[in-house]
């Protein structure tokens, strides 16, 4: 039974009251991160009040990011969603993003194949329809999260021997740079909410129709020359961008837009 009290003769809705309770219960450490409330029914006999209060409540802290709700099973007090921050001194992939973060990366293999380049990945990579590509599509954890399904692909001519390595819980662009000497200095990310499908439901193990970051990165290396195009699927409950601008008062406003229409 959670340690909440109403006080009813207050002007303050009922609502209102149980949502700053359980802020409280969770910002205090009372329940921390995986715990699992008690039923809408549960909590409204404890607290007398209808299943409809409690459940604005509840809507009212999953929304904020506090809590997360799986059907059929119940709400959980949410885990704290990671921040990546846009502007860098350098590129960075997710392993060395979260490692210095003190968490642990995982990776599972789910296919690593050749195939013609063809489509988006054809024109990104500046390939023809000759050339072939190496297609490396895994499921990274954090710490032991599941946290997106990452599909990266990379000109087989210029990295044949990434296609026989074994990746599971490696970086990748730690092996193209110690492996071939291959560092990406450049890229171009692309960022576009959706929903999950019941294929990544699964994977990432959320509701089908749950939100998702589909997040698209071309990176090229010191010669300009792209060395990478990554389709990756983030669980939006586990994960934020944050993106920092600065205004230089010392340069002309040339006009620019801070965002791009997408292509």
């Amino acid at each position: 039974m959670l340690n909440i009290h109403l006080d009813k003769s207050s002007p303050v809705p009922y609502y209102f009251q149980i949502e700053e309770a359980l802020r409280g219960l969770i910002s205090s450490g009372v329940l921390t991160p995986g715990d699992m409330l008690p039923s809408e029914l549960t909590l409204g006999t404890q607290l007398d009040v209808s299943r409809i209060t409690i459940r604005q409540a509840l809507k009212d802290l999953t929304n904020e990011g506090l809590l997360v709700r799986k059907r059929a099973i119940g709400t959980f007090v949410a885990y704290p969603r990671r921040v990546v921050p846009i502007v860098r001194d350098r590129l960075r992939g997710l392993t060395e993003e979260l490692s210095t973060e003190g968490y642990t990366v995982r990776s599972q293999v789910l296919e690593h194949v050749l195939i013609p380049a063809s489509g988006e990945v054809m024109k990104e990579l500046q390939l023809s329809y000759k050339d072939q590509v190496i297609k490396i599509r895994r499921l990274r954890f954090m710490n032991t999260i599941p946290l997106v399904i990452e599909t990266s692909h990379h000109p087989y001519t210029r990295f044949p021997e990434l296609l026989r390595m074994d990746l599971t819980d490696r970086s990748t662009y730690e092996i193209l740079d110690k492996e071939f000497h291959a560092c990406p200095v450049e890229a171009r990310d692309r960022f576009v909410a959706d929903i999950a499908s019941k294929e990544e439901a699964v994977l990432l193990d959320i509701d089908p129709g749950d939100p998702v970051m589909r997040y698209r990165r071309t990176a090229r290396d010191r010669e300009g020359n792209p060395m990478e195009f990554t389709l990756s699927i983030y669980r939006a409950d586990q994960y934020q961008f944050v993106i920092h601008y600065r205004s230089d008062s010392s340069q002309p406003d040339k006009g620019g837009d801070a965002f791009s229409p997408l292509p």
